[in-house]
């Protein structure tokens, strides 16, 4: 008798602590509701962004960030949520100029999510306005790593949400890091296939480019610059 009334004991604790811990005890639908409401609103802090509203944009996206606390889901999901509602706080700040406060909340948004190219352009772009020439490569190669055809005007959510803004691709994400690489005196490796330096960075851009001196790269990376913002408007 005595052991079956042990046995109860930890039947009864166990469905306690299984009733009471690691769940939220909303149910999948519940879940997948409060998560959409969470999604639905990042579309909208994007739409303020390319308005021009800057500080608009980092309001709303503070409201996301602040409502994104209350989900009571995966975490997974709520920091994908919550580095893309930093990315854009990021991209706000870094449009009024202050490097800072966008270097914070783009290391922000690339703690929550490593896998954000997005956020690791914006802060490798950052990083080189600020002359922090190791940071720029470092940001720019976890950029093209996780980015594969990145483009910052047509990003979508799984849900196709329209996430895009600016003007950015992998072109301007190589040319940072040819200007990184130049600023690190990283001009060329002529005896061997290695893109870690300025040279093979304006190859990759060009198709076709031979390094002979540092004033003459300077003047190539130059011109790929220019070329570049004559194609687009609102890049580096």
């Amino acid at each position: 008798m005595k052991r079956f009334v042990n046995i109860a004991k930890v039947a009864v604790l166990a469905f306690a602590f299984a009733g009471c811990g690691g769940g939220s005890g909303l149910g999948p639908q519940e879940l997948q509701k409060q998560e959409k409401k969470l999604r639905d609103r990042l579309p909208i802090d994007w739409v303020h962004y390319n308005s021009g509203d800057y500080q608009g944009a980092i309001d709303f996206f503070a409201k996301t960030l602040e409502q994104a606390e209350t989900f009571e889901g995966s975490e997974a999901i709520l920091n994908e949520i919550k580095s893309e509602a930093q990315n854009g706080i990021a991209w706000a700040f870094f449009r009024q100029q202050d490097l800072e406060s966008a270097w914070n909340s783009f290391q922000q948004a690339t703690r929550l999510n490593r896998r954000n190219p997005d956020a690791w352009a914006g802060w490798a772009g950052v990083a080189l306005a600020s002359g922090r020439y190791n940071d720029t490569a470092q940001f720019a190669i976890q950029a093209l790593e996780t980015g594969g055809t990145y483009n910052s005007a047509f990003r979508i959510d799984e849900s196709d949400r329209e996430l895009g803004h600016d003007r950015i691709d992998n072109r301007h994400i190589r040319l940072m890091l040819a200007e990184a690489y130049f600023q690190l005196g990283r001009y060329s490796a002529i005896d061997r296939a290695d893109p870690n330096n300025a040279t093979a960075q304006v190859r990759l851009l060009k198709g076709a480019f031979t390094f002979h001196d540092p004033g003459q790269l300077l003047q190539e990376i130059s011109k790929v610059s220019l070329e570049l913002q004559q194609e687009t408007t609102g890049g580096f």
